[in-house]
């Protein structure tokens, strides 16, 4: 603080001035009696100076006058007055006013000089010091600039050695400067050293599709350099270093310095070899699904429900009656061909397919130019957007009417077939009547001759084991023309199963077979036709007698189960083959037989099985561990639901 007061204080030259003459005068004033009231006054020009210097010319010359009027008043007698009384003094007087005025000039042109030359200095020290700045921000910018292209030239770096595709880059000359991993990985191992585009010998390649070998001018690369412009999507095929060959995609860019001058050039080089295997898989799959189309005569159709436009292929227009060249066409071209009566019923299964996402399937006539009328089979498939609107139907097409006509002429024996069983059955169902009371007149006559007597008993077997195969004949057609009809009554089923044994025994002890039966003691109730479920059971137990040999032994069991009554025939039989278990209870089944069918029967028996249990509400099935290993056959039937009124009771 007192430092800087001082030059505070000292850089004001008339301070400096009043000062320095105040201290001069009062070192003359009383030092005055050794210079025998004398004093020098030039001594106060050390005052002049100080003022001059600190000051300025004025400043010194004002120190001038301020110790000139101080010697008159204060040092030359006669003291503290203004009157000068002797010229000696008048002289001293005026020598240090002009001296001093000499002396300030002086000294203020030298301090001028003296100024001028500090202040070049300082400029000089400034300019200097903010040089010395600007280069410490320079160098620091330099080094930041630096830092920042070794932090990019590693982000650089780090990103290419991230992608999943060969990098390089090279020089003005096509020299390689560096490259990723992958870039090696495509070649199959370490890349040997590339200065120019002459070396490009070294790697192999053919173009995809000529199969010519790469020149190295020609790699992408090269011609980037070449013709300053990128060069994108050369495909080729490589000779890879580990000695297997490649499929790849070469692109490059140039290049360029702040000037436009092409630097260099950057690659990338991609390995296909997968994507070039699908594709030729693709093309492979799309060529043998045109060859299966062409070989299956099916029509393909793509239907856009937004601009109603249909792209079908040539089979398609053929089966719709229009020329084959007609492929592209809009829904009202599609519709004007189905037939009026199945149009409905075509828009509805499409509207119910798209709301549901449920594939459409559908055989419906269309109507040609000329009138025919043919049957086509169509299944398609919605495909769908991220919003669950139908964007794209797409699906085939088939002309099934060969098939249909074939249907219907099966469809026309069959019911002839039906027509003539059921003739069949009523005719010989005429003559059966009496040759069976003829037998009964025989009997009633009781001949003697034994062998008369045997003849008549084979008539009698065999008119009944007759009239039997005619009532199956009859109930199948029946089953057949759907007038199979049960008379529904209150059924006791141990009386059921009672009369059922009673019909077969004669057969299951004609082959010495152990028939065993169980059922509950106490009566079972259930609503049913009681002829029905007797002939049901008692053809069980007779299938059951025929294919068992002979000594075999047959269960019939009856329990209750979760409201039902649950029938049971098994038997140590032949057995029934895993493939034959499926078709066991259509008409005309029957398992193998020897060649003198000493079974007999015309496999109806089980169909007339199955039937009637399904007319009843229940249901039937078998069971067999296989041939040799006997059979089981299971029936469930509803028990009465509601309180039974027991007739009798």
């Amino acid at each position: 603080m007192h430092t800087l007061s001082i030059k505070r204080v000292l850089s004001n030259g008339y301070v400096v001035a009043v000062l320095a003459t105040g201290t001069i005068l009062i070192v003359q004033h009383f030092l005055l009696p050794l210079f025998m009231g004398s004093p020098p006054l030039l001594l106060f020009l050390v005052g002049v100076a100080l003022a001059a210097w600190y000051g300025s010319f004025k400043a010194g010359f004002f120190a001038t006058v301020l110790s000139t009027l101080s010697s008159v008043y204060y040092l030359i007698e006669p003291f503290y007055s203004w009157q000068i009384a002797e010229q000696r003094e008048w002289l001293r007087v005026l020598l240090l006013l002009s001296v001093g005025g000499v002396l300030s000039l002086m000294i203020s042109l030298l301090r001028k000089e003296e100024r001028q030359a500090l202040m070049e200095v300082l400029t000089q020290k400034e300019r200097l010091e903010q040089e010395i700045v600007e280069r410490q921000r320079a160098e620091q910018a330099l080094s930041a600039a630096h830092d920042e292209v070794v932090n990019e030239r590693n982000r650089l770096e780090a990103v290419m050695e991230t992608l999943p595709v060969g990098v390089a880059i090279l020089d003005s000359r096509g020299g390689r400067i560096g490259a990723n991993r992958a870039y090696d990985q495509v070649w199959g191992g370490s890349c040997p050293a590339v200065r120019s585009i002459s070396d490009y010998a070294v790697y192999q390649a053919w173009w995809g599709d000529t199969g010519q070998p790469v020149q190295p001018e020609d790699w992408a690369g090269a011609q980037a350099l070449r013709k300053g412009e990128p060069v994108v999507g050369q495909l080729m095929e490589i000779q890879r270093f580990d000695g297997a060959r490649a499929f790849v995609h070469n692109s490059a860019a140039p290049i360029f310095d702040a000037a436009g001058r092409i630097v260099g050039s950057a690659v990338a080089i991609m390995d296909i070899s997968e994507s070039v295997k699908k594709e030729q898989a693709l093309r492979e799959s799309e060529e043998r699904y045109r060859l299966a189309i062409d070989a299956a005569r099916l029509g393909t159709w793509d239907w856009d429900p937004i601009s109603q436009q249909i792209v079908w292929n040539p089979r398609h227009a053929m089966i719709f009656g229009y020329p084959p060249q007609l492929t592209l066409v809009d829904y009202q071209t599609f519709s004007d061909r189905v037939h009026p009566e199945d149009l409905p019923r075509v828009e509805a299964t499409v509207a119910e397919a798209r709301e549901h996402h449920t594939r459409y399937v559908l055989d419906h006539r269309v109507v040609w130019p000329d009138g025919s009328v043919r049957w086509v089979s169509a299944i398609g498939n919605f495909h769908y957007d991220t919003h669950g609107t139908a964007v794209r139907m797409i699906g085939v097409l088939m002309d099934i009417t060969d098939r249909k006509q074939a249907e219907e002429a099966l469809r026309e024996a069959d019911r002839q077939k039906n027509e003539f069983i059921a003739m069949l059955g009523h005719e010989l169902r005429n003559p059966l009547a009496p040759i069976r009371n003829a037998v009964h007149v025989m009997r009633k006559l009781d001949t003697l001759d034994p062998k008369l007597r045997w003849a008549r008993d084979v008539v009698d077997r065999q008119v009944d084991h007759l009239v039997r195969l005619v009532n199956d004949l009859l109930d199948v057609s029946r089953i057949v023309q759907g007038k199979l009809t049960l008379q529904i009554t209150l059924v006791d089923l141990v009386t059921v199963i009672n009369q059922a044994v009673e019909t077969s025994q004669p057969l299951i002890e004609s082959r010495r077979h152990v028939l065993s039966v169980a059922v509950p003691e106490e009566p079972v109730y259930l609503e049913g036709d009681h002829v029905r479920l007797v002939q049901t059971i008692s053809n069980l137990l007779d299938n059951a007698a025929k294919y068992t040999p002979e000594g075999g032994c047959i269960w019939l069991t009856v329990v209750l189960a979760n409201g039902e009554a649950v029938i049971s025939v098994r038997d140590t039989g032949e057995g029934i083959s895993s493939s034959l278990l499926p078709h066991l209870f259509d008409a005309f089944t029957q398992a193998a037989r020897t060649l003198d069918r000493t079974q007999g029967g015309l496999g109806l028996g089980l169909m007339i099985v199955h039937k009637i249990v399904e007319m009843h509400g229940g249901h039937v099935e078998v069971k067999s561990e296989g041939l040799g290993k006997g059979s089981e056959f299971v029936i469930r039937l509803p028990l009465c639901e509601q309180v039974c009124v027991v007739p009798g009771l």
